[in-house]
């Protein structure tokens, strides 16, 4: 499931490696993560089980340009592999927006692969993920070792849908970074077609510009991005003019001036309006926490004058009924003494 952070101008989209035990999922994350270039990468971080492990990191690749001014970023993650561990394959597969199976080539893993297919397709429908239209990646790892199955053999068992796949070996770098590149445009894809947005992408060369050194928010892979959305304040409707009878009546009396109160709200959705450019500029992650707590304050402030704008008003109304009333109380009064 695609994440749109407003603060930091990026959305977050998720690649889950999945596969049988020592299928060469970590080893792809581990290459992917050493040829990237650092300043674009985050930390690798491991969840370590007894057996097994889940590894992370995040990416924000320069060539695939942006969505309506949008930076995109991709965190990438691996299952373990051992089937004992289905409830953290499970929740880690929560949410993804792309998978890469990791398949062993060897003829002793048959059986193992198909599990394995069998059991990504059952988590990913538990998790409301369409197996038929979420983008997946086959990757036929350890081409490199005897006894293997050959490409259409694979194909036949575990990809009749003809996904896209790739021959690998991982452990040499060998069709890991093409397997990557594959299923991260066909994302962008399914993105844009899903949130029917579009995609544009630059012209990816052999060898980028670096890119200047920038401020990398490190993102919390379980925190989803809050959206806040800025109310309109409450238009202020002006009371009808009382037209007084055509015989002589009292003066009209004038309400409070509540023109102080409106240069009031006014000031504070100005202070509001500069609030949300410093979050919106601050790229940071401590700077746009720091902002995230000045613009709720902000809107915290903004609420409260609104309220206050709310009981004047009813305050104003109130004394304008009892005005009202008054005049009706000596408009009858007078017709007692004209006709008495």
């Amino acid at each position: 499931m695609a994440l749109f952070n407003y603060a930091t101008k990026e959305i977050t989209l998720k690649v889950v490696y999945y596969g049988p035990g020592l299928s060469g999922k970590t080893t792809n994350l581990q290459h992917l993560h050493s040829v990237l270039s650092p300043e674009r990468r985050g930390k690798l971080l491991s969840l370590a089980t007894e057996a097994d492990r889940t590894l992370f990191f995040d990416f924000m690749p320069v060539e695939l340009g942006k969505i309506k001014d949008f930076s995109i970023r991709f965190q990438l993650y691996t299952v373990p592999g051992q089937v004992r561990y289905n409830a953290t394959r499970k929740l880690v597969l929560k949410g993804a927006d792309g998978v890469v199976l990791v398949a062993d080539s060897q003829r002793m893993m048959r059986e193992q692969n198909s599990e394995s297919l069998a059991n990504m397709r059952e988590n990913m429908l538990a998790n409301n993920l369409d197996p038929a239209d979420t983008p997946v990646v086959f990757q036929y790892n350890k081409r490199d070792l005897d006894d293997i199955m050959s490409v259409d053999d694979m194909n036949r068992e575990l990809n009749p849908n003809d996904f896209p796949y790739f021959e690998a070996v991982a452990i040499d770098g060998q069709g890991v970074r093409e397997t990557f590149d594959t299923a991260t445009k066909l994302i962008l894809k399914y993105i844009s077609r899903k949130h029917r947005i579009d995609v544009k992408l630059t012209e990816k060369v052999e060898k980028p510009l670096p890119a200047p050194p920038v401020a990398k928010p490190v993102v919390d892979p379980l925190l989803e991005p809050i959206l806040e959305p800025i109310l309109e304040p409450e238009p202020v409707f002006e009371q009808p003019a009382y037209n007084p009878a055509p015989r002589p009546a009292p003066a009209e009396p004038r309400g409070p001036d509540i023109t102080p109160f409106l240069k009031d709200i006014t000031s504070t959705l100005g202070e509001l309006r500069e609030q949300i450019e410093r979050v919106e500029k601050s790229v940071d992650n401590r700077d746009a926490h720091k902002e995230k707590v000045r613009y709720d304050l902000a809107v915290q402030k903004f609420d409260k004058a609104m309220s206050d704008i709310r009981s004047k008003q009813e305050k104003l109304m109130s004394m304008l009924q009892d005005i009202k009333t008054s005049i009706d109380n000596a408009k009858t009064k007078k017709r007692w003494f004209f006709f008495g």
